[in-house]
């Protein structure tokens, strides 16, 4: 394979700034150029997790007819026998008994202290399904609820059961005290482990149970006629889209008061803004022969005054990704992309780069306005991957951003600009080599180490590599490619169709670079434990409507024999 050094094109005055030729900026600009790669991979990441009678569960939670409309996440589980020990079935040993610990660990904390199981305390009077409900302190509240608070809420199937063995337990039990609020009595005891509990019942159809006086009152409040989760703008509405009648858990989150728990860097208040207009995220859990099936749904709140175009305009793209890609991420549109992150959406809650601070200090660096010269040309699929190099020691990756351009002499132009900078600001060695019957260039640092190239896989995608040398996994366009991949089938399957894009990670690949490779980040022995359970993510995402979004989440669990 020759190279030839390329000729060099006369600087733009307008578009590059005097020459400043310091090979210590060399670190900089990778960490710079790294930091887009990161904004897509870690963007998705990102980015991205109900009615029916009382004895029967239905596409409405029960509990959502008495938990608070305010509520921050609420979580309800079915509790017919053998639904959970089917997930338990999965994983590494290690996973096995995590889950199982976390299983047991509601019963060790709120049960066990009281001196009650959930085999002889609850089961024999509840419904299959019970509610849990993260309440935050509200300006009515705050006096007597200084911080957030869990709320169980359990549908009572048999009132006599519930006397028996589990009402007249607790209070003997321990020593109770007795009050009315709005004519519901109200028991509340300080239990073994020395925290006060109380619980009430509620037309003797809801045991609620709390470790603070406030949010029991907010339920009873919420029971007599006060807005409950079930009120929520379009939750009933958005939900019925992801109704499944074999889901395990069923799972709301509102965003707003999440998001204000959840941020990690101050907002500007058109983030904010935009931020607050999305009512919650819901899903729906599922146990499926190979893993765990999330169908999952956003909306928007009514008033919004942006609204999602419903357009699903990815296809294919990922075709031009090899079978042994790590991990990708695509969309119909990186421009859309790009402008929605910028003005602020939620994926900034997870990974809050600042897209105008880094176009800024881009062109800071090198002269480059990425949104003009670049961005405006971006208006089509596009996908960001980690891809194995071909290398002896198999272990260097390399990331690749791939982008339909709608216009290739802009596209072209915006390359030699940034080509130039490179050249004129860092003495990078820039030239030009084949693979297959199309041309390269290459960007090399002294003493010629190869760092990123770019050019095209066919006449309107433009790719764009960064670390070690992967165009030869791109050019000539490979034998076996990603959509082939049984794993990338298996997890990408999807009734989404047409769709918005997908994200895909090969666990136990991923796991093993982070192991070896010294430049990345390490996680923690918890969470690799986890993750070790796990063969592949997918997530397939669908603009549904012009207020609300679906995501279809598969996750292949590794199965012991």
């Amino acid at each position: 394979m020759s190279e030839r050094p390329t000729r060099p094109t006369r600087p733009n005055p307008s578009k590059l700034a005097k020459r400043k030729p310091k090979k210590a900026q060399s670190r900089t600009l990778l960490l710079t150029l790294g930091g887009a790669a990161l904004l897509v991979v870690g963007g998705a990441l990102a980015f991205f997790f109900l009615r029916g009678n009382d004895d029967k569960a239905g596409p409405l939670p029960l509990g959502a007819k008495v938990v608070p409309r305010d509520v921050m996440l609420s979580v309800t589980l079915n509790t017919e026998g053998g639904k959970w020990q089917q997930v338990a079935q999965f994983g590494t040993t290690d996973t096995q008994k995590t889950l199982q610990d976390q299983l047991q660990q509601l019963e060790k904390d709120v049960l066990e202290p009281n001196g009650l199981s959930y085999k002889a305390n609850i089961q024999p009077w509840a419904t299959n399904q019970l509610t849990m409900a993260l309440l935050p302190p509200t300006v009515d509240s705050v006096e007597e609820q200084s911080q957030q608070a869990t709320i169980w809420v359990v549908p009572i199937r048999d009132q006599g059961q519930f006397e028996k063995v589990f009402q007249n337990k607790l209070t003997s039990a321990n020593s109770a005290d007795t009050r009315t609020y709005k004519n519901t009595e109200v028991y509340e005891f300080e239990a073994d482990d020395g925290n006060r509990y109380g619980f009430a019942t509620l037309d003797n159809r809801w045991l609620v149970f709390t470790a603070a006086d406030a949010p029991i009152n907010a339920v009873i409040d919420t029971y007599k006629g006060k807005p409950a989760l079930a009120d929520v703008p379009r939750y009933q509405e958005a939900l019925k889209e992801i109704e499944n009648d074999a889901a395990i858990a069923k799972v709301y989150i509102n965003v707003p008061i999440a998001a204000a728990q959840m941020s990690r860097v101050p907002l500007s208040p058109a983030s904010q803004e935009r931020i607050q207009s999305v009512q919650g995220i819901g899903s729906t859990l599922m146990v499926v022969k190979d893993g765990i099936q999330f169908k999952a749904i956003s909306w928007l709140k009514p008033d919004a005054k942006d609204t999602l175009k419903a357009k699903n305009e990815a296809k294919d793209i990922a075709k031009h990704l090899p079978d042994d890609t790590l991990l990708m991420t695509s969309g119909g549109n990186f421009q859309q992309v790009w402008r929605d992150y910028a003005q602020g959406n939620l994926a900034k809650l997870v990974f809050p780069l600042n897209p105008k601070a880094w176009n800024d200090d881009l062109s800071k660096r090198t002269g480059i306005d990425f949104n003009n010269q670049f961005v405006s040309w971006m208006d089509g699929e596009f996908s960001s991957a980690i891809i194995p190099a071909q290398t002896d020691d198999k272990k260097g990756v390399g990331i690749v951003f791939l982008a339909k351009a709608k216009d290739r002499t802009t596209a072209n132009q915006a390359f030699r600009d940034l080509d130039n900078a490179m050249r004129e600001r860092f003495d990078f060695l820039v030239t030009e080599s084949k693979v297959g019957n199309k041309t390269v260039t290459n960007w090399k640092v002294p003493p010629g180490l190869p760092i990123a190239s770019h050019g095209w896989l066919d006449n309107d995608v433009a790719f764009f590599t960064l670390g070690a040398p992967i165009a030869n996994r791109l050019l000539p366009a490979p034998k076996k490619n990603l959509t082939q991949a049984e794993s990338f089938q298996g997890a990408t399957t999807s009734d989404l169709d047409p769709n918005n894009g997908h994200f895909y990670i090969d666990m136990p690949r991923m796991l093993g670079l982070l192991d070896t490779n010294p430049l990345l980040p390490k996680l923690t022995p918890d969470t690799t434990k986890f993750m070790k359970g796990i063969e592949t993510i997918g997530v397939t995402t669908a603009i549904n409507n012009e207020w609300s979004t679906r995501y279809d989440i598969h996750v292949k669990l590794k199965k012991e024999s």
